[in-house]
C-alpha cells in the first residue's frame, strides 16, 4: 500500500479513521498519524463540542437565572444595583449546573448501577445538588479551559 498523498512513497501507517496508506512525512505531521481530512473533521468536530457545551452552560444559565430573578423581583421595585446583583448571581449559580455534572459524571466511576425507581431518582437529586455546587468552582475553569482549547484548535493548520 502506498500513501494516500504522495503516491510514490510507501505506507509506514495508516489513518485510524478512514484507512487511508501515510508515509513517514504524512505520519508523522501530528502527534498520531492520522490523514489531513480526518484530522480536519476532529478538530472540528471538537470545536463544534466546545461551542455546544458554552452555549448550552450559557443559555440554560441565562434563561433559568432571569426566570429566577424576576420571579423574586416580581412586583417590586428596588435599587439598580440590587437588580443588576439579583440578575448576575442566580445566572451564574444555574450556568455552573452543567459543569457540575460534566465533573461529576467524569470523576464517578463507570459502573452501572442497579437501582429500585426511588434510588434513581435519589442519585439525580443528590448528584444535582452536588453540581450546582461544584458548578459553582468549576464554571470558570471549564469555561478558560474551554476558550484556551478553542484558541488553540484555531491556530493548528490542517
Amino acid at each position: 500500500m502506498n500513501c494516500y498523498e504522495h503516491s510514490i512513497q510507501p505506507a509506514v501507517a495508516q489513518c485510524p479513521d478512514c484507512g487511508k496508506g501515510l508515509c513517514t512525512e504524512c505520519a508523522s505531521a501530528y502527534s498520531l498519524p492520522i490523514c489531513n481530512r480526518c484530522n480536519k473533521k476532529r478538530i472540528n468536530a471538537e470545536k463544534g463540542g466546545i461551542i455546544k457545551e458554552l452555549l448550552l452552560t450559557y443559555g440554560v444559565g441565562i434563561l433559568l437565572g432571569v426566570l429566577f430573578a424576576r420571579w423574586t423581583n416580581a412586583g417590586h421595585s428596588y435599587p439598580i444595583i440590587y437588580t443588576i446583583i439579583s440578575y448576575v448571581i442566580p445566572i451564574y449559580i444555574f450556568s455552573g449546573i452543567i459543569p457540575g455534572w460534566k465533573t461529576l459524571t467524569r470523576i464517578t466511576p463507570a459502573v452501572f448501577l442497579f437501582l429500585p425507581l426511588i434510588g434513581w431518582v435519589l442519585y439525580f437529586v443528590i448528584k444535582f445538588c452536588l453540581s450546582i455546587c461544584l458548578g459553582l468552582i468549576m464554571l470558570p475553569i471549564r469555561t478558560v479551559r474551554n476558550i484556551h482549547r478553542l484558541i488553540t484548535l484555531q491556530k493548528i493548520k490542517v
